[in-house]
């Protein structure tokens, strides 16, 4: 549509990973000289993090087009598969047979065409794109894959790609040999802002056209509402062509930038809860919000309901989490048994527990319950999302629970195949408690229990009250920035002036604040450290995992 009244031979702003289009930004050609240094080095395992859109996927395609024809290459973009189903997918890839049905003859397939390539001179690169969405089971087969080697060499150079959640997933105690074992890791972070106007005019250029179409003012705008993310830029810019063709306009200005920002807002809260519905939904499960229930040797104790205000109240009025909870009467704490799960979980119903759920999750915000007695997937998502509550993915161990020091959304197995959601909302001493699985009531039950039934779905709940965008980073300015200087001079980490542009003093203060905080320190505001920074803030109603509104000497 609006490619030949600009000028452009082809779109300049398409989704798909042309290496054509690919702008080397500073974290790009760090990460880059990385992977060239790892694969010439010959180490054996190499990973790369990033969030979605940061151009993982593109910079993986222009290192291919960089090796010589020595390397032989298998790229594998659907990671959601078996051991056995991964064995045959990279003989595939590489042209071998994929007729064993053992893993040890799949294995032996693969070994002999490896050295084989090495006698010839040849270099073997493994790449798994998406590589977070990879089982234990997968992961532990591709470190077995790691061992075939030589005395000198690895016969196997294999490159994880994936989302923030991989470093999380290979934090795991069970995947801690294979996270020993990779030699090369960088991530791969979002463009400043004079990266963001170089890389829109860089893309401008490639299609055809070098002739300012965005003003410096609509650059600005880019940038402070992507966060320096390329996929959303390309997201934006196309919008905002598309809307200066439709209003016949020459040249894109901040006005039109913001205005195809707000037509695209609702679509990229969609595809944020489509991520995160899609992981939970490949572990069988959805979202679980809120699980508290507790189990003794008397029957659950039903909770009052809480009453539905017609208008909820303002952010600022939120009563403390403390209050949400109605008091009970004194009664001696009830003994609490091993195995509680196994025996309630097969008789829950999934919907059900969604709804529990949800309730306990809008209780702990001091919102009106909805008072569902059921809700599929695409509801709970819907209402999630109108109560303005995020999800923060985090590693299914106790330790990144209280790390994280928020309620959060987990998903249990019963140990057949049925998954549930369930919020959690405290982890005092050796228990934890848990909303959703049975109505109206909070399951205590040991910590043992709940980790042995944790799908690997845990999602910390948080509210974005000062609607921040996706990322801030060096080249951000406006109210967003003035908001992050205020709060970090107050927690004392800044002490510049606070004028409204994210500079060096901006970065190097959010680096320590996130180090304070047992953060990766990189200097970017993104999802984990705003969560951290509404915790900090005591001007902010943030419920905190370990202090738990239900007074545990008095629960039954």
């Amino acid at each position: 549509m609006y490619t030949p009244y600009y000028g452009f031979y082809e779109k300049p702003f398409a989704l798909s990973p042309d290496p054509r289009f690919l702008y080397l930004s500073g974290s790009h050609r760090e990460v880059l000289g990385h992977l060239v240094y790892g694969i010439e080095q010959g180490e054996g395992f190499m990973a790369i993090t990033g969030e979605v859109g940061t151009g993982k996927t593109t910079l993986c395609r222009t290192l291919l087009r960089r090796l010589g024809p020595e390397t032989e290459v298998a790229f594998l973009f659907n990671p959601t598969l078996t051991p056995l189903e991964l064995l045959k997918a990279i003989n595939g890839e590489f042209g071998l047979s994929t007729f064993g049905e053992s893993r040890p003859e799949l294995t032996e397939v693969l070994n002999t065409f490896l050295v084989e390539a090495r006698s010839e001179g040849r270099r073997v690169l493994l790449i798994i794109d998406e590589a977070q969405n990879l089982s234990t089971e997968t992961l532990e087969q591709l470190r077995l894959l790691s061992n075939l080697e030589t005395e000198t060499s690895k016969l196997l150079q294999i490159v994880l790609l994936g989302q923030p959640e991989l470093e999380h997933k290979l934090a795991a105690q069970d995947l801690r040999q294979l996270r020993q074992r990779i030699s090369v890791w960088s991530h791969l972070g979002p463009m400043d802002g004079d990266e963001t106007r170089e890389y829109v005019r860089h893309r401008l250029n490639v299609a055809g056209q070098d002739r300012p179409i965005f003003t410096k003012g609509a650059l600005r705008q880019v940038h402070l509402r992507t966060g320096g993310v390329p996929r959303l830029i390309n997201l934006l810019c196309d919008r905002a062509l598309l809307a200066g063709y439709a209003d016949q306009k020459a040249q894109i200005g901040h006005r039109l930038v913001a205005r195809a920002a707000a037509e695209l807002r609702p679509a990229r809260r969609k595809l944020r809860w489509e991520r995160i519905a899609l992981g939970l939904g490949a572990a069988g499960v959805l979202l679980a919000v809120g699980l508290l229930v507790v189990v003794g040797a008397r029957a659950f104790s039903a909770r009052e309901p809480k009453p539905e205000a017609a208008n909820p109240p303002p952010v600022s009025a939120l009563p403390p989490a403390s209050t949400v909870v109605p008091a009970r009467a004194p009664a001696p704490a009830p003994a609490v048994l091993d195995g509680v799960l196994d025996a309630l979980l097969p008789l829950r119903n999934p919907a059900e527990c969604r709804a529990a759920a949800l309730d306990a999750a809008l209780a702990i915000w001091g919102m009106p319950v909805s008072g569902s007695r059921s809700l599929d997937p695409e509801q709970l998502r819907e209402r999630l999302a109108s109560a303005r509550l995020e999800l923060l993915p985090v590693l299914p161990e106790l330790a990144a629970l209280h790390s994280a020091a928020a309620p959060a959304l987990v998903s249990l197995r019963d140990g057949v195949s049925t998954a549930h959601v369930a919020l959690l909302r405290a982890l005092p001493g050796d228990y934890a408690l848990l909303d959703g699985i049975v109505p109206g009531a909070t399951l205590r039950i040991t910590q043992s229990d709940l980790l042995r039934h944790l799908d690997g779905e845990v999602y910390a709940l948080w509210r974005d009250y000062e609607a921040l965008p996706d990322v801030l980073g060096l080249g951000a300015s406006g109210a967003p920035v003035r908001w992050l200087q205020s709060a970090l001079a107050e927690l004392g980490f800044y002490t510049a002036e606070i004028q409204g542009r994210f500079d060096e003093a901006t970065r190097d203060a959010v680096a320590l604040f996130q180090k304070d905080r047992g953060l990766r320190s990189d200097g970017a505001v993104d999802a984990r450290t705003q969560m951290s920074l509404y915790q900090a803030l005591p001007r902010y109603t943030t419920p905190n995992l370990e202090s738990d509104p239900v007074d545990l000497a008095h629960a039954s």
